[in-house]
């Protein structure tokens, strides 16, 4: 009988669950961690559109020497493109048809995965390179 133990090749149900256990420990540290990432490069996407955006704005200010409104911009007049992108719909929120000498704002707002996330840049002027700012709403219960 001692011979046959010898022989046997494979692992015990106790080795099997060690590392079962160790499995799900890292994943449970892991798989949070990972949801960050994703969700801070979406947000470095919004703030990327959002720099195209007031490039385009700041020249359409240049030209018409005024900040151009949501409802330009929505309408994709001159230079401006409204296009939305998977994760996020983009507005003039502040200061649109107003002096350029003055503020202007931009939104990005959250959509599908990244619902409840707003990220908000301000001008406070044509000059101005603008404050970011980057908000989440808890998702409800």
């Amino acid at each position: 009988m001692k011979r046959l133990r010898k022989n046997q090749k494979g692992f015990t149900m106790i080795e099997l669950m060690v590392v079962v256990v160790i499995v799900g420990i890292l994943a449970a540290i892991a798989i949070p961690i990972y949801g960050k990432y994703v969700k801070q490069a979406r947000t470095t996407e919004a703030t990327g559109r959002i720099g195209e955006i007031i490039t385009a704005s700041k020249a359409w200010a240049q030209e018409k020497l005024v900040w151009p409104t949501d409802s330009e911009f929505q309408a994709g007049e001159g230079i401006l493109d409204p296009t939305a992108t998977e994760n996020f719909t983009y507005a003039i929120t502040g200061g649109g048809g107003g002096d350029p000498s003055g503020p202007f704002q931009v939104t990005a707002t959250g959509r599908a995965k990244m619902a409840g996330v707003n990220v908000v840049i301000d001008l406070d002027t044509i000059n101005d390179n603008g404050n970011i700012t980057v908000s989440e709403t808890p998702a409800g219960p």
